[in-house]
């Protein structure tokens, strides 16, 4: 019995292949002609950027590697630990993230991460290792490398309750008419930089020091906490056209946050007003 669909011919799969080509140049055009589209792809991916420069993955990466580079003498288990810290994290975040607000909870959580690599910096420098081949020149434990462990199983927290879970998000900041490539440009943003840190951590952390390592990436997260500040607005609770309109004033981090705050205010009065009516 027939379906009622006409066959698929080579002409109309050429003809289809070359409508979805046109349809990608015309959302990559519109990304980059249109200024409200392109802020917002720059909000989108550049949080992502500093997600993944913040260090965070070579931490999940090599952190058997560094915790044994510290002298302890069961790195694995360690490395767990801060792995179990990470999830605890993002399980709470994806709980708080839609009552906090994206912004909010980035503002909350960022502060923390280049404090905590600020701090491991200065204890690798008491940390007696040989530079070349980042080994202990003494087996004995001191307190540098606990606080080394504190400060990453912090660090990850700050990471897994913000950074961790917001960028994947930020599409939202994207019109539905450049949504897919926008987050084609997205996950460029995520995996480019993810192959370039996981690649040469291990080189950086000979060649610059552990010390200046940590402070490199304490550095990139301090940026990425200013970037968020200028240039990533709240947009929980717009509609697209709102979205839309808050990357027609620049970032629109001001215009967002009076929009909240008219927002609230709508929010009170609709639920005194509904009082009221029913008494």
């Amino acid at each position: 019995m027939s379906s009622g669909k006409l066959p698929s011919t080579p002409d109309s799969k050429t003809a289809k292949a070359l409508n979805e080509e046109v349809s990608s140049r015309k959302a990559v055009k519109y990304l980059f002609t249109i200024p409200a589209n392109f802020r917002a792809l720059v909000a989108a991916c550049g949080l992502m950027f500093f997600q993944q420069f913040c260090g965070f993955n070579t931490l999940m990466y090599y952190s058997a590697t560094l915790f044994d580079i510290v002298g302890f003498s069961n790195p694995i288990a360690v490395g767990t630990v801060v792995a179990v810290v990470n999830w605890i994290f993002t399980v709470l975040s994806i709980f708080i993230i839609d009552r906090v607000g994206r912004r909010r909870i980035l503002l909350w959580t960022m502060w923390g991460m280049p404090v905590c690599l600020a701090l491991a910096a200065a204890c690798f420098h008491y940390i007696p290792l040989d530079l070349k081949t980042l080994q202990l020149t003494d087996d004995k434990i001191g307190w540098p490398a606990y606080v080394v462990l504190v400060s990453m199983i912090l660090f990850v927290a700050f990471y897994a309750a913000g950074l961790g879970c917001v960028p994947w998000q930020a599409n939202e900041f994207l019109p539905m008419e450049v949504r897919a490539m926008g987050t084609t440009f997205i996950n460029v943003f995520n995996w480019g930089p993810n192959i370039v840190v996981s690649s040469t951590f291990l080189s950086m952390m000979k060649g610059m020091t552990p010390s200046g390592t940590f402070g490199f990436y304490a550095a990139l997260c301090t940026a990425g906490l200013v970037f968020v500040y200028f240039c990533f607005p709240e947009a929980s609770n717009m509609t697209l056209e709102e979205v839309r309109e808050v990357f027609q004033h620049g970032f629109g981090v001001k215009y967002a946050e009076e929009w909240r705050k008219q927002y609230k205010a709508d929010q009170k009065a609709m639920k005194e007003h509904a009082a009221s009516g029913a008494v």
